[in-house]
This record gives C-alpha cells, structure tokens and sequence, in this order.
C-alpha cells in the first residue's frame, strides 16, 4: 500500500513520507505559526489620551465597546443578558440590557483596554 500510495505522489508531483527538505520544513514552520502562533497586539491607549465622552473599540470582560468617563475614570459598557427560565423555555426567557462599568486595564487591576477610537 505504501509503494501505491507514494508512486501516485510521485505522478501528481509530490514528494511524501519521510523524504525532507527545505520547502517542507519551511512549510511546516509556516502552517505551525499560523495556528499557534501569537497575533500582533494592538497598542492600548494610554489614560492620559483618552477623551471624556468617547467611544473605544478594545478587550474588556463584558463587551469590545466602551465609553470613556473621565469623572469616574472608568469605561462604561452596554450588556445584553439573558435569562431563560428552565420550567417555561423558550418562552419564559428574559433579556436584560443595562450598563456596566469596566476599570482601565493595569498590570495590577482592571478590565478594559482601549486599542481604538470609533
């Protein structure tokens, strides 16, 4: 079986198995950082540039949008919540929209970081 399977390899122009090379091992290196490999971080604003009032697009526990307060110095964020009802399902279910608050992202504390403005 394996004499068939690499005859038919050679036909269509592949070399398989054990056979190594270069365009391999470079292939091999690209596919493995593809799926594994880390993705480039956005930079996060500072809290110095952050405006009053403005919307930010960036990572936070509850939502990716993110309105900046600067009184409070926190993010404020829109939540949808829903609530099903095993005994009613699915009609029973409720939806809850209500605002939450998320703290700038610190080494120390935190749950947003703002990447963008929107």
């Amino acid at each position: 079986m394996k004499a068939i399977i690499a005859k038919h390899q050679a036909r269509i122009g592949r070399r398989g198995g054990s056979v190594s090379s270069e365009a391999k091992r470079l292939a091999a290196r690209r596919n493995a950082l593809l799926r594994w490999g880390r993705k480039p971080e956005e930079a996060v604003i500072p809290i110095g540039e952050l405006k009053d009032g403005q919307w930010y697009r960036g990572i936070g526990r509850n939502a990716s949008l993110g309105r900046w307060d600067e009184k409070t110095r926190c993010f404020w964020v829109v939540v949808f919540n829903d609530f099903a009802d095993p005994a009613r399902f699915p009609e029973g279910s409720i939806r809850q929209v209500r605002l939450k608050q998320e703290d700038y992202f610190t080494a120390t504390s935190g749950t947003f970081k703002p990447h963008a403005r929107t």
